[in-house]
Order: structure tokens, then sequence, then C-alpha cells
């Protein structure tokens, strides 16, 4: 019996081995199919969308080769340019083989993106870099109530009882230097300048100024003169009223047409200032700036752009192309 059933029993076994054969090539052809197959089809390039962050992309005119494409023409790999409000550093980039410089209205611009938070429709803070003293604040372009420059020094050649001691009396601290010297060079040409009013934070320009202007005059009358907090320039520890001896180092419209209006006007440029609201500009809807002329309200924005500005005659809005 044993002997008659053994051939039987490798057939069985020889059958059932090519069964288990035939089932695990089925399986492999329907995994093909049905899986890697519809994974391995030709990607169509009209139905990716390229999630590059922002400023990064590869350079127009160059081969992208294999990954995303290109970005559009006009927009420069590596920079922190647009949709940020910030960059860390003049000229910061994240390309190092991109070693052109930022040009000043490209700085600004990247600090400008987003002020304004589009969620609240309220200014949010943003960072400003170091060396970087472009930044656009005026009645469209806010800062928010926690901005506090934070290399505030305090400056030396102040009018007595101008301002607040310790509050008032500061500026960034290359400002601060900057009108110090040009404090120097005006008193050895004869001109005696001062500086009455300088950093005013959120909450000074709020309750010491804007408000007790809306309460004696009234808003409509408080917006013409002043402005509401988060405004001013003088926020940005970028900004000083300035005064001369000839006026008793009091505020005056006449002050360009005295010997210190004169040579501040002539000299301001040399050491990075600006004269930021000239004759010509008021708050009529259109104005560049939108505030009344201020001869005495001088602008740091560092020596270069000082001198194009003030040789070209422009305003800071219209140097940064920012009329909005």
């Amino acid at each position: 019996m044993d002997v008659t059933r053994q051939p039987v029993s490798r057939r069985f076994l020889a059958a059932l081995a090519s069964m288990l054969v035939v089932c695990m090539v089925l399986s492999a052809g329907i995994g093909v199919v049905f899986g890697n197959n519809k994974i391995n089809q030709p990607i169509d390039p009209s139905s990716q969308t390229d999630s590059a962050d922002p400023g990064q992309g590869t350079d127009p005119g160059t081969d992208p080769g294999p990954g995303p494409a290109p970005k559009p023409a006009g927009v420069r790999p590596g920079r922190n340019i647009g949709g940020t409000g910030a960059i860390s550093r003049s000229g910061d980039k994240t390309d190092p083989d991109d070693d052109t410089p930022l040009t000043p209205q490209q700085k600004a611009a990247a600090m400008q993106d987003y002020t304004i938070d589009p969620r609240t429709g309220k200014a949010r803070e943003i960072k400003v870099c170091d060396k970087n003293y472009l930044l656009l604040i005026n009645r469209t372009h806010p800062l928010a109530e926690s901005y506090v420059p934070d290399d505030l020094i305090t400056v030396n050649r102040v009018v007595s009882g101008a301002g607040v001691k310790g509050e008032t009396d500061k500026l960034r601290r290359d400002a601060a230097l900057a009108f110090e010297s040009m404090v120097d060079a005006a008193e050895e040409a004869g001109i005696k300048i001062r500086m009455r009013v300088g950093y005013q934070s959120y909450e000074y320009h709020k309750t010491r100024i804007y408000d007790r202007y809306v309460s004696i005059n009234g808003q409509a009358y408080a917006d013409t003169y002043s402005c509401a907090p988060g405004l001013s320039e003088h926020q940005t520890g970028l900004a000083l009223d300035i005064s001369g001896a000839t006026d008793s180092y009091k505020l005056s419209q006449d002050f360009l047409s005295t010997e210190e209006g004169k040579w501040v006007r002539a000299h301001c440029f040399e050491y990075g200032f600006i004269l930021r609201y000239t004759e010509g500009t008021d708050k009529t809807q259109g104005s560049t700036t939108g505030f009344v002329a201020e001869p005495w309200h001088l602008r740091y924005v560092g020596t270069e752009c000082a001198t194009e500005i003030m040789a070209k005659n422009l305003t800071l809005e219209e140097y940064l192309g920012i009329l909005k």
C-alpha cells in the first residue's frame, strides 16, 4: 500500500507547488497593473504647482533642470523681499552665489510688506534691521503700539524744558551720533541748533499730544495738526524737531529762512538727515506725505539716501515709490 500511494503524493505536491507559483505571478501582475504602474505614469507638467517659498526659486534665464519651474521675470532668488515684513540685516540674502546688493528701495519694500495685518486691518509689530533706516511711517503706514527701538541713546544737545528728560531726549544710536556731529559742524560755522523733541513712544504721543489736542480742539483739528498714535515718525527714533538760536530755539514756520535753517538745508544730508515735510506738502487729499509743512522736522535715513533725496528734492514716499 505504501509503495503504490507514494507516487500519488508526489504528483499532488508538485501540482500544489505549481499552483502557488501561478498565484504569486498573478499577484505581482495585479500589483503592477493597479499599483506601481499608476504611480510611474508620466506627470502632466501643467498640473503641478510651485510650492517654493516667495522669493526663492531659479534665477530667470538659467536652466532650471529638474524641480520647480523658474519664477517669473523680475523675481530674484534668495532675497527676503516681500511677504515677510522684515529683513534681518541690511542686504540680507539667502543665496550665497548672489552678491548683488539690495537697493535702498528693495530694502524698504521688504520692511514695508504687511505693516498692516490684513486680518485685522491694524498695525502689527515689524522688525527693523539694524542698518536700514528707510522705514516709512505716515498716515497709511502705521507702527504697532508695541514697537520700541532697541538702540535708543540720549542726545546731549537738547533745548532745556522742550521735551521730557529720559523720554523725548533720545534717538536711535546712529541718528543721535549723526546729529551730535552735525551740531559740532554747525557750531564751527557759527550756527547754533538744538533738538527739541526726538523719540516719542506710542503711549507718550497718545496721552501727551494727540489726546490733548482732541480734548481742546476736537479730533478734526487734532488730525490736521498732529496725528493719531502709531502714525508719528517720532516713534521710530529716527525723527527729531530742531530749532535755532535766531528763533530762541522755538519751532517756527520761518525756520528755513533763518541762518540756522539755511545751513541745515545745505548740509543736513552730509550727516544722513533729510527735511521730511517741506513746503507744498499738506494734509489735503492727494498730497505726498499727508502732513502739513514742518520745516523743523528732520528724518535720519543715512548719508547715501539723504544725498539723493535732498539733491532731487524728493519726499521719502517719492524716493521709495510708496505713494499709497
